[in-house]
């Protein structure tokens, strides 16, 4: 495994009683049922051993004890490739920390060569990543602001004793990752040396002397510190083991629902207090459980769908190193079908039938895996036999998509962003945005290029060939095109239309479906990667883009009056929205005062998604009393939900005036020391 991650799960802590708010009989004893559906009577006679066993522990005194006091640490193994970036957040989540594995003998700057492993086993040609060590990095980081819980960060350095090749010492490298870190991420990195500010744990683990052994042991306290304790009832914990020994007695990863329901019979639940323990164990990412999508499927190895992509990421890595020699394509004898999925991530039913590994007849199907693929948003139908993956694309160049994005501050119409308050755009969204304006607002992935532009200023665009990073869809109903490109900070999308055939109102109401249509898509992904945090708001690329702010593309955002666009890079540059901005909304909105209320839905895009770390010296200005502000520690678990409860008892209580000047003025406070921040909602809302 190089260059990918390796997410620890969740500290599991069991304890008595079933948890499910039903009153038992505590004296009850299980019975021992059988597995009609299977007709495996082998499995039978597990269960019946494991109860006994279990059954003599829960009521033995000591033995009873251990068991309750058992803690268990779950891990999630991810390659390094680019589709797993984009993959991981679907299918993990409420991790307790994330694993950055790289080479110590590589420069961060530098594409490193990426090593695809089947069984221990390299699989092909090493491959140059898309991106450097650095930006994967960066990548790793740009979920932890959104996500539903911050993990914490270790950094591992494997090949400890090549790091002397590497012209970037272990010094330079711990300055860097620092660098990348700061200023927002820095509570979340677990430091090997926090006071010589030590970053990277460096490593040879393939074969580890003394010291390599004591840096895992290192890691692995770190982990074990920071873990986030989820007690678990005994019996839910038992109808846990029951299961996994009946997966290992069966050989597969995959349980069917009446299987389970049998099990948990023979223990005396109902059929509501499975699913109640089936959902628990889906949350942290022990089981793998989709009631809404496959009722009656249970992933007891939550990583099955994740390891039949892989087959996929496998698929298109063999047919990317055949490129070169068309010969020997991987796939050649169905003709074109896996050329189209090289290079258009285009896919069908019999791809999936070929990858046979962890299907069972009768319950986990082709068609089961591409159902829930479709509902996950990692694909989208695109006919009735075909589907679209944008995870598996290629990317384009970074800096071909600036200079593209650059040019369009040139056209018509203006560029619209999707900005996200942190300034990252967190992974995983963009795939699945792409998916749900395909398969939700219809629109329709363009294969190829336009052959000729619209309009005499219209960008180069060869960029719109179709790649993971930039996408062009036709909407039936509608002229012309839109151009969806994601630059890892920012989403932008660009309107390419005959503007001479379009007047003023047809081509406002184009451009505000368009932007209902787009904002949607993107909520939908950011819900999908469990990025629930996360507040995304319209803004526009900065016209100006000079040493005035930075050369370095970046956003302009939008007053509330809707009437001036304010320079994210430095709040002194500004300017009146131009004709070709106010295409995208409806029209002015009457600017309030600093003695109006001001919205929940504005105090919770521009205050608590921008700085929730600071909702109790916010509290403490508000003048909540210290009761009020214990009682939210205690209720709410993150930060954003803390300051949004903040928010709403000031609201309530009236503890001081609900009114931007009071915020403002808090804001600016010695303890809050957010000035910036201040300045910015003044001009935009007063």
């Amino acid at each position: 495994m190089e260059e990918g991650e390796v997410s620890g799960g969740n500290e599991v802590k069991v304890e008595d009683g079933k948890g499910n708010g039903e009153k038992e009989n505590e004296e009850k004893k299980p019975s021992v049922g059988g597995v009609a559906s299977t007709g495996e009577k082998e499995a039978k006679a597990v269960i019946d051993g494991v109860i006994r066993k279990l059954t003599r522990l829960v009521g033995s005194g000591k033995s009873s004890r251990r068991l309750l006091d058992m803690e268990l640490i779950y891990l999630t193994d991810t390659g390094g490739q680019q589709p797993f970036w984009d993959l991981i957040p679907i299918f993990t989540r409420d991790t307790t920390a994330t694993l950055f594995v790289h080479r110590l003998c590589e420069k961060l700057d530098e594409h490193p060569l990426n090593d695809l492993y089947q069984r221990g086993k390299q699989v092909g040609p090493s491959q140059r990543a898309t991106l450097t060590t650095a930006q994967a990095f960066k990548t790793m980081l740009r979920g932890q602001h959104e996500g539903e819980k911050r993990s914490k960060i270790i950094a591992v350095g494997t090949h400890r004793d090549l790091i002397k090749e590497c012209e970037e010492t272990i010094h330079q490298k711990n300055e860097k990752f620092a660098a990348i870190s700061s200023p927002h991420f820095e509570e979340d990195i677990v430091y090997r040396n926090e006071d010589m500010k030590q970053i990277v744990f460096p490593l040879n683990t393939k074969t580890p002397e003394e010291d390599d052994k004591k840096e895992a042991s290192k890691i692995r306290a770190s982990i074990e510190k920071g873990a986030t304790q989820h007690k678990i009832p005994i019996w839910w914990f038992i109808l846990q083991l029951i299961l996994e020994a009946l997966t290992h007695k069966l050989g597969r990863d995959v349980l069917s629902k009446d299987e389970c329901l049998h099990v948990s019979k023979s223990l005396g639940f109902s059929e509501g207090q499975l699913d109640a323990a089936l959902a628990f164990f889906d949350k942290l990412n022990i089981f793998l459980f989709k009631k809404n999508i496959l009722p009656g499927v249970v992933f007891t190895n939550p990583q099955v769908p994740l390891d039949k992509l892989s087959k996929l990421v496998e698929k298109q890595y063999h047919l990317k190193a055949a490129e070169a020699d068309p010969t020997k394509a991987a796939g050649k004898t169905i003709g074109g079908e896996w050329k189209k999925f090289r290079d258009c991530g285009i896919l069908n039913l019999k791809f999936l039938e070929e990858f046979k590994s962890h299907y069972v007849k009768g319950i986990f199907t082709p068609s089961d895996f591409l159902l829930l693929l479709e509902k996950l948003l990692v694909i989208c139908p695109l006919s009735a036999t075909e589907y679209f993956f944008p995870a598996v694309l290629s990317m384009t160049p970074e800096s071909r998509v600036n200079q593209f994005l650059a040019s369009c501050t040139a056209t018509e119409i203006a560029a619209l962003v999707v900005e996200f308050p942190t300034g990252w755009a967190p992974p995983g969204v963009y795939c699945c945005s792409v998916c749900h304006l395909q398969s939700h607002a219809h629109w329709e992935v363009v294969h190829k290029p336009p052959t000729t532009p619209h309009n005499k200023d219209t960008p180069d665009r060869q960029l719109c060939q179709i790649s993971r990073n930039s996408i062009t869809f036709s909407k039936d109903d509608r002229p012309g095109t839109v151009t969806f490109i994601d630059n890892f900070s920012f989403f932008v999308a660009c309107v390419n239309v005959d503007t001479r055939k379009m007047d003023r109102e047809e081509l406002v109401e184009h451009c505000q479906d368009v932007r209902s249509e787009l904002f949607a898509a993107v909520e939908a992904g950011l819900e999908n990667t469990h990025h629930t945090n996360s507040r995304p708001v319209p803004a526009f690329l900065c016209p100006v883009q000079n040493e005035s702010c930075s050369t370095e593309l970046h956003t302009a955002r939008i007053s509330e009056n809707g009437k001036k666009w304010i320079c994210s890079e430095n709040s002194n540059v500004f300017d009146s929205v131009s004709p070709k901005q106010t295409l995208w909304f409806t029209g002015a909105v009457t600017s309030p005062s600093k003695s109006k209320a001001p919205k929940l839905s504005d105090l919770a895009n521009r205050v608590a998604a921008i700085i929730p770390h600071k909702w109790k010296p916010v509290a403490i200005q508000l003048e909540l009393s210290r009761g009020e502000r214990k009682a939210i520690e205690k209720d709410e678990d993150e930060c954003f939900d803390r300051f949004m409860a903040v928010l709403e008892q000031w609201k309530q209580s009236a503890s001081r005036p609900y009114t931007w000047k009071t915020l403002i003025t808090a804001l600016k406070s010695a303890s809050v020391d957010e000035n910036s921040l201040a300045e910015q909602l003044d001009r935009d809302f007063c």
